[in-house]
């Protein structure tokens, strides 16, 4: 297999994100000096974490990551050769841009987790899906702060605090799709505490059965703690890094507010793929941005 095969196929850079998605509206809320980077960056986000969940292959899956490994090494020294590496690295975002480009460690860090992923059993364990959060989300999360100017450690734990929320709201909002397709992120130790059997997820009877709602409530208040603990955390750090952080407040709420549509729909989750409407999430960015929310 060549290295040319292994090369994702340029889609376009201005397709991400989609109109009406939590991303989109937040990406309005950055401003103009670093909007062009973070879309990219939440381009390349994208183009990492679909890899384990659109190639069946490991190996395959594997060469592509890789591919991408060196692609990032190479365009940190000025040999970027894909259209979104150039953008980044060296294009129309580095070009007196006041936003700077994330630290190394954080993209590798979220190729390895991906990596990680596509030789690991898709049941882990409450442990192994805690680091490939952190590894994945987490450090997209945090390059979103430092693109974003909030540089100090405690702006940047926070974000990653926060991606680390985004992601397992994310995971509840697409339980029952994902179980259907071999991918149950609930660990295995939590579901055997809640005494809830890997096939009610998989394949779900019409009702869910007695123990599924303490297991919701479970997992949603871990979700929901974690981003209020951050967010908390954001409204302590000083005035520029808060206002810098705006848009990673207004995904947290819309976050929030999926939640609270989860937890009220209860076991449809298992039949279907819940969302905000667009208008939900333009209202919570509006009131985020005029400081009802933070």
């Amino acid at each position: 297999m060549s290295d040319h095969s292994l090369a994702p196929q340029n889609t376009g850079l201005h397709q991400l994100p989609p109109l009406g998605s939590s991303l989109y509206y937040a990406l309005h809320m950055v401003p103009s000096a670093h909007r062009a980077l973070m879309r990219d960056w939440w381009h390349w986000w994208h183009e990492i974490s679909s890899i384990p969940f659109n190639v069946q292959d490991p190996g395959v899956a594997e060469a592509k990551l890789t591919w991408w490994d060196q692609e990032i090494q190479q365009a940190s020294g000025g040999q970027a050769s894909h259209p979104l590496t150039q953008s980044m690295f060296s294009g129309r975002s580095a070009q007196g841009r006041e936003a700077r480009l994330p630290e190394l460690p954080l993209w590798r860090s979220q190729i390895n987790g991906q990596i990680n992923l596509v030789h690991q059993t898709r049941w882990l364990d409450a442990a192994s899906l805690e680091l490939h959060v952190d590894q994945t989300t987490g450090s997209a999360a945090e390059g979103c702060a430092v693109i974003l100017g909030a540089h100090s450690p405690q702006a940047r734990q926070a974000a990653r605090s926060l991606g680390i929320g985004w992601r397992q709201i994310h995971q509840l909002a697409r339980l029952g799709q994902d179980a259907r397709a071999g991918w149950v992120h609930v660990p295995v130790n939590v579901l055997q505490e809640h005494n809830v059997k890997a096939h009610e997820l998989t394949k779900p009877a019409p009702q869910a059965g007695p123990n599924f709602p303490k297991l919701l409530d479970s997992l949603s208040a871990s979700a929901s703690s974690r981003i209020k603990d951050a967010l908390q955390a954001i409204r302590k750090l000083p005035r520029a890094e808060r206002k810098a952080m705006r848009p990673l407040v207004a995904l947290s709420w819309m976050q929030l507010a999926l939640l609270r549509e989860i937890q009220n729909s209860q076991d449809r989750i298992l039949h279907e793929r819940l969302l905000l409407t667009p208008l939900k999430k333009w209202w919570i960015a509006t009131q985020v941005r005029i400081g009802w929310l933070s």
